[in-house]
């Protein structure tokens, strides 16, 4: 059982980060849900305390969502924000859980930023209205979602290191 866990864990992860790119639902269920699944598993060892933080930050992001009205969804720089938020994820990882957080939200913001200099996203116009709009409704889920996958990859990495020292 423990290994059907971990199986399907992975699979939602990689799920997760595939809805981050194209969100037809949010990622963050995913990887949330993921996270719960791999600690059921055993294979990862979270404390109570870190699952209720990102289960509360999970539902203030899916808050956040119900609470927007836009008749098409806005989908723009979707992809830099994925890219920069996985790539601050990944450095942040090598400092501690924490650096994970902020690395993924250094990480969004300077892929939004990045997109604000392309063709598509000159509209955006960096330190406008419209610009905070968009990180606070499509970075904020990618943050939360990628500090979710790297605090999930951060203990399957140590269990790794473990079993082959």
């Amino acid at each position: 059982m423990a290994t059907l866990c971990l199986i399907l864990g992975i699979i939602l992860l990689i799920g997760s980060i595939v809805m981050a790119y194209r969100p037809w639902i949010p990622s963050v269920i995913l990887s949330f849900v993921a996270m719960w699944i791999l600690n059921y598993s055993h294979y990862i060892t979270l404390s109570n305390n870190t699952i209720l933080f990102w289960g509360i930050a999970t539902m203030l992001v899916l808050l956040i969502r119900m609470g927007q009205t836009q008749d098409k969804p806005n989908s723009k720089g979707i992809g830099y924000i994925a890219t920069g938020a996985l790539v601050g994820c990944v450095v942040g990882m090598l400092m501690s859980n924490s650096g994970i957080i902020l690395g993924a939200t250094i990480g969004a913001f300077m892929g939004l930023l990045a997109f604000c200099r392309t063709p598509n996203g000159k509209e955006l116009h960096f330190p406008s209205k419209e610009w905070i709009m968009q990180l606070a409704s499509k970075g904020l889920p990618i943050i939360v979602s990628m500090s979710i996958i790297g605090t999930i990859l951060n203990d399957l990495l140590l269990l790794l290191s473990i079993h082959i020292n």
